[in-house]
C-alpha cells in the first residue's frame, strides 16, 4: 500500500475512503488555503515586485470601449476632455488620501466639486467608478451590465467624457481605482445655474450650492515601478481552482472504484458532495475580482 493509494484512493487503510476527503483531510486542507491566503497581504506588500497591483489600464482605452457600446446602441461618441480627465485625476486621488470608497467623500464633497474645481463649467455630468479590475474590457462589461451604470454610459446628455486610472492604498490593500466622469458643457450664452441637473449614476437632479471642500493634492503617479508579475486575487484564484479540482477529481475516482468494487459504506454522499463541489469550482472560475460603484 503506497502513500498516493492511502490518501487519494479508497483503501482499507482509510476505511475505503480517500484520506483527503475525510474530515481531518478536508479540515487540513481548508486550513492550508486560510493561511496562504493570509500570506498574500504580507507578501504583496514586502515583494511588490512579484506580488502586487499595477495599473495596466490605459484611459484612452477605457474612452474607445466606451464610445463602441454608444455607436452599437446608435449614441454619439463622447470627445475626451482634459478638464473632465484633471477632475477624475483629483477625484481618484482624494479617494485615497481620504480613504473611501464612494461617490461623496467623508466629509460630504460632492462629485461636481471636483468637475468644477477643473474648470469645466457644466449642465449634465454623471460618475461611475470602478476598483481591482485588470483590463479596460471588464470594468466597460461590468459598467454596461449594471443598469445604473449603463444609464451614465449610454445616456444621450453627454457630450465629453475624462477618465483617470491611479493605483495606491484603500483600506489597507493595494489596488487601482478608475474614475469616468461624463458632461455637457454649458452653451457660451448661458451662465451657472444653481439648478443645473447632475447626475451620480443617474439620479435625480440636485441643488448645485457650493460646497466646502478641502483643496485636493493629487497623488503623484510614477511610471518607474516596475510591473509586479502577478496580483494576489490571480494567485488567490489559481489555488481555489486548484484545489477544487483535486478535490473534485479525487471524489470521482471514490465514486467510481467504489462502485466497480461493489464497496458498501455505512454512508456515502459523494454524490451530493461532487454537486457541491462542481458549483464552488465553477464559481471560481467565474469569480471576479473587480468592483464598480
Amino acid at each position: 500500500m503506497s502513500l498516493f493509494e492511502h490518501l487519494f484512493l479508497p483503501h482499507e487503510s482509510n476505511n475505503h475512503r480517500a484520506r483527503m476527503l475525510h474530515p481531518t483531510g478536508l479540515l487540513l486542507i481548508l486550513t492550508s488555503f486560510i493561511g496562504l491566503q493570509l500570506l498574500l497581504q504580507p507578501v504583496s506588500q514586502r515583494l511588490p515586485f512579484i506580488l502586487g497591483y499595477a495599473s495596466q489600464i490605459p484611459p484612452e482605452e477605457i474612452v474607445q470601449l466606451t464610445n463602441v457600446k454608444r455607436q452599437a446602441d446608435g449614441l454619439s461618441v463622447l470627445r475626451l476632455d482634459s478638464q473632465l480627465s484633471s477632475a477624475a485625476l483629483a477625484k481618484a486621488s482624494d479617494m485615497f488620501a481620504r480613504d473611501y470608497w464612494a461617490h461623496v467623500s467623508p466629509i460630504g464633497t460632492q462629485p461636481w466639486f471636483f468637475i468644477t474645481q477643473s474648470g469645466y463649467s457644466y449642465r449634465y455630468a454623471g460618475e461611475n467608478l470602478a476598483r481591482d479590475f485588470s483590463d479596460p474590457q471588464s470594468i466597460v462589461n461590468a459598467w454596461i451590465n449594471s443598469p445604473t451604470h449603463r444609464e451614465n454610459l449610454l445616456s444621450s446628455k453627454y457630450q465629453d467624457i475624462g477618465v483617470a486610472v491611479i493605483d495606491g492604498q484603500l483600506g489597507g490593500q493595494e489596488t487601482t481605482l478608475v474614475v469616468q466622469l461624463f458632461g455637457t458643457k454649458l452653451s457660451s450664452a448661458q451662465a451657472v445655474s444653481q439648478t443645473s441637473s447632475f447626475t451620480v449614476l443617474a439620479a435625480a437632479p440636485v441643488d448645485l450650492s457650493p460646497t466646502p471642500a478641502p483643496v485636493v493634492s493629487p497623488v503623484p503617479i510614477t511610471t518607474s515601478t516596475p510591473v509586479p508579475l502577478t496580483n494576489p486575487f490571480s494567485v488567490s484564484k489559481a489555488i481555489s481552482i486548484v484545489i477544487l479540482a483535486i478535490i473534485l477529481i479525487v471524489l470521482i475516482m471514490d465514486i467510481v472504484i467504489v462502485a466497480r468494487r461493489r464497496i458498501a459504506r455505512w454512508t456515502s454522499k459523494s454524490f451530493a458532495h461532487l454537486i457541491f463541489l462542481g458549483t464552488l469550482f465553477i464559481a471560481a472560475l467565474f469569480m471576479l475580482r473587480g468592483q464598480i460603484l
